[in-house]
Order: structure tokens, then C-alpha cells, then sequence
């Protein structure tokens, strides 16, 4: 388990559960945890030689939208890794709110 990660969000108040979601989700995906580590600790995206799923990298997915900068463009790196189709969907959807 990555203490960096671990750190970051119970600095943001995530849940203990989702904690160990969302670390079990990271560790499935060793190379976007090292960028999403490098992100806590350096609150910027990696610019060259970076994570791409379906074309799309973090730092792309974060100029999306507002509320996919971070934490959040790495959770849907892994959804495009994980489910592409309904990944492209939200994107495509505009990340809509229900």
C-alpha cells in the first residue's frame, strides 16, 4: 500500500472503505499509481512519457472538466482501462451529473 497515496486521502477526508477501493483499484495499475503519486506530491500532471489509454492521459482528462482534475483523472484512467466503453460514454456525455 502506497503511504503517499494512503496520506493523500485521509488529508481529504476520503472514507476508510473507499479508501481501500480506490488503493486496491491503484494497485491494479501500477504505472497510473506512480503518476497519481508523483501528482500528490508534486500537484502537476507528468509531461513526457506519460500514462495514454485510448489517447487520453490525466493531465487530458483533468482540461475535460472541473471535476476531473486530480484524483479524479486517474480513477477514469483506470475506467478506460478497466470499462473503455463506459468510460468514453461519460466523457462523450460530458461527465453529466445525475
Amino acid at each position: 500500500m502506497s503511504k503517499i497515496i494512503e496520506e493523500y486521502y485521509n488529508q481529504v477526508n476520503v472514507m476508510p472503505l473507499l479508501i481501500s477501493k480506490k488503493i486496491s483499484k491503484l494497485q491494479r495499475h501500477a504505472d497510473i499509481q506512480k503518476e497519481f503519486e508523483y501528482w500528490i506530491e508534486n500537484k502537476t500532471y507528468i509531461s513526457v512519457n506519460t500514462v495514454t489509454v485510448n489517447d487520453y492521459t490525466a493531465q487530458k482528462l483533468a482540461t475535460l472538466s472541473e471535476f476531473i482534475d486530480g484524483e479524479g483523472a486517474f480513477m477514469l484512467l483506470i475506467e478506460l482501462r478497466e470499462n473503455p466503453e463506459k468510460a468514453m460514454r461519460r466523457i462523450s456525455d460530458g461527465f453529466q451529473m445525475k
